[in-house]
């Protein structure tokens, strides 16, 4: 899980939002299947617009913070062989069973985007979400190691236990890193 502010979240959206004229600097990325990427959730306007439209809608006390955390992002996914047993239908399923678990802990309204890259070595999920929970911004709160261990465990539940995937080690997802 990494947190993003302000300033940081155009060249994301940039990077998970690509099309074949993206200039890939990872070698990873093959832009010849760059066109098979999707969106599992995708809004109809930028990552910085509905960020603000969701902040709008808090109707916050205060001001928002410059140095606030206005998107967290998760990266979701499993190794080569998982995908290679999956059908197209099966792969597309799984994603879509990622994004519901993470709509459904934290608010569909909240997710930004949901983007499938299936350019990259092995097939994955960027889902980009808003970090609001009592009606206000609360990264800290909602991402702490506490409880990034319990979403780990809770997704591995709903999610890994129906696709037969193993529980993944704990410092998986409870490694968070600030791009700040």
């Amino acid at each position: 899980m990494e947190k993003y502010h302000k300033t940081d979240i155009a060249p994301v959206e940039q990077e998970n939002e690509r099309d074949e004229s993206y200039p890939a600097n990872n070698p990873q990325i093959d832009c010849t299947r760059t066109l098979n990427n999707y969106n599992v959730i995708k809004r109809q306007c930028s990552y910085t617009q509905h960020i603000n439209k969701r902040i709008a809608e808090l109707d916050l006390p205060t001001k928002v913070r410059k140095d606030a955390v206005l998107m967290c992002s998760f990266v979701v996914g499993s190794d080569r062989e998982f995908f290679k047993s999956l059908s197209e239908r099966e792969q597309e399923k799984f994603f879509a069973d990622c994004t519901r678990f993470f709509a459904d802990r934290y608010g569909e309204e909240n997710i930004i985007s949901a983007v499938v890259h299936m350019d990259e070595t092995t097939p994955h999920l960027h889902l980009n979400l808003i970090p609001i929970a009592d009606g206000r911004l609360c990264a800290k709160q909602l991402f702490d190691r506490k409880a990034l261990q319990e979403l780990q465990t809770d997704f591995h539940s709903v999610v890994g236990k129906k696709w037969n995937l193993q529980v993944p080690s704990t410092s998986t997802l409870c490694r968070t890193k600030s791009k700040r």
